[in-house]
């Protein structure tokens, strides 16, 4: 895959789609730095965010970023996409992560809220808002949403509902105390 996306960037170097695709194939074989590289050198040749390929830009960049464990360089990733029109839940919670790892819970619940606006019955943004929920004091709140996230769970997402699961049942013999 990356060769193919090196290709397209030989043939057409200043291609702010080319780069940004080659971004996405180095971050999906783990070539952080030069994933990293190549997301910059499309939002450089994309000033204007034609066909909103900057939005897309920072929103993989901001993914990259947290998987290297930067979140407040994840942040202003995920902000900068928001701001050039990129409005899709998994930017807003993509944004809520990385808030939360600031601990920063307040406004990681706001866009753990604004994802859900847009995609109500998305799994990551609910665990994700009863994470921060827990994190921030609201313990009957977190088991609300904890149940609603599990009921929204799909195969795929054994490993988060088994630490749902565990956060739910702490939560709930907390309360019984």
């Amino acid at each position: 895959m990356v060769e193919e996306r090196l290709e397209a960037v030989r043939k057409e170097p200043t291609d702010p789609r080319a780069r940004l695709e080659l971004g996405m194939a180095y971050a999906e074989t783990e070539e952080y730095d030069f994933a990293m590289s190549e997301l910059v050198e499309a939002i450089r040749l994309n000033p204007d965010n034609k066909e909103n390929l900057s939005a897309h830009a920072n929103f993989q960049l901001g993914m990259v970023l947290s998987t290297l464990d930067r979140p407040g360089l994840a942040t202003k990733a995920y902000r900068e996409a928001l701001r050039l029109g990129l409005r899709e839940a998994p930017v807003h919670t993509a944004l809520g992560e990385a808030l939360a790892a600031e601990r920063k819970y307040e406004e990681a619940i706001s866009e753990y809220r604004a994802a859900l606006t847009l995609s109500p019955d998305s799994f990551p943004a609910r665990a994700g808002l009863g994470l921060a929920l827990e994190a921030s004091g609201h313990p009957d709140e977190a088991i609300s949403e904890y149940e609603a996230a599990l009921q929204l769970s799909h195969p795929a997402d054994d490993h988060a509902v088994g630490a749902i699961k565990q956060r739910l049942t702490l939560l709930k013999d907390r309360r019984r105390l």
